[in-house]
């Protein structure tokens, strides 16, 4: 319980600095009009939207493609169980 209070808190903490900072403004400004957070420097509005276009395929591949192709790459393992010794019952 001491653990979840602690977890918690700590989050909410971090929530409260991030809100305070106005980290949600800085991601939109970032992603939509490639300003770098805290600094006067801005990406060019083509390498913003091809950084973009390639995170969202890399992620939707991720979701989509790799469980199939997993099994391509990296064979399940086989293992192979080795068969119990009887022992002679003593009576």
């Amino acid at each position: 319980m001491k653990k979840t209070i602690t977890i918690a808190s700590l989050i909410g903490s971090l929530l409260l600095i991030l809100d305070s900072v106005h980290a949600s403004h800085w991601l939109v400004l970032f992603f939509l009009a490639g300003v770098i957070p805290g600094t006067d420097i801005r990406i060019p509005a083509t390498d913003a939207l091809a950084a973009n276009a390639t995170v969202i395929t890399i992620i939707m591949l991720r979701l989509t493609v790799w469980p199939t192709a997993r099994t391509l790459f990296f064979p399940p393992h086989t293992t192979v169980n080795p068969t119990k010794k009887h022992t002679p019952h003593r009576i």
